[in-house]
């Protein structure tokens, strides 16, 4: 189905409910992953410590961050925030310091244990998703991984200019 490009605001690109498709994909991977993994640890992490878990990981090289950071990057309350890392921390993913900054704020980073589950999931996550992927030819796999590497790259770009625009707001 063709949008109208005569009306502003819309274009002649199919309608394709991407953000569905991409939900839905993104939601039965996880579960596959975790249902489907041979270690319990890897299923007893809730959709939102997973996120929470992935955001502070995928900071490694940025260093230790502080909860308050965490919950406004992420668009969650402080309390939703400190509750997930709290849990994360008693199962030993993540770990908690004081800031030395500041010691009355708290910096967390992802424990060795943490770093051991992520290994662990992403190894089930590609075997899952190379096995899904051998069926199709190899043209049709890299156009897939150009066009999905490019809404990424889309959606990230868009989340780093909101959250830089939250930031210079009063």
């Amino acid at each position: 189905m063709q949008r109208n490009e005569n009306i502003p605001g819309e274009s002649n690109l199919p309608e394709t409910d991407l953000w569905r498709r991409v939900l839905l994909v993104s939601d039965l991977l996880r579960s596959v992953v975790k249902k489907g993994a041979d270690s319990e640890r890897l299923s007893r992490i809730t959709v939102n410590q997973a996120r929470i878990f992935g955001y502070i990981f995928s900071r490694k090289h940025q260093g230790d961050i502080r909860i308050s950071r965490l919950a406004h990057d992420l668009d969650v309350t402080p309390a939703a925030a400190g509750q997930a890392v709290e849990r994360l921390v008693k199962s030993g993913l993540v770990d908690r310091r004081t800031d030395p900054t500041d010691r009355r704020a708290f910096v967390i980073s992802v424990s060795d244990k943490g770093r051991q589950h992520i290994r662990e999931y992403e190894e089930r996550a590609c075997a899952v998703t190379d096995a899904i992927l051998a069926g199709l030819p190899r043209d049709e796999v890299d156009a897939f991984l150009r066009v999905l590497d490019a809404v990424h790259e889309g959606l990230r770009d868009r989340w780093e200019a909101i959250l830089a625009e939250r930031r210079a707001a009063p």
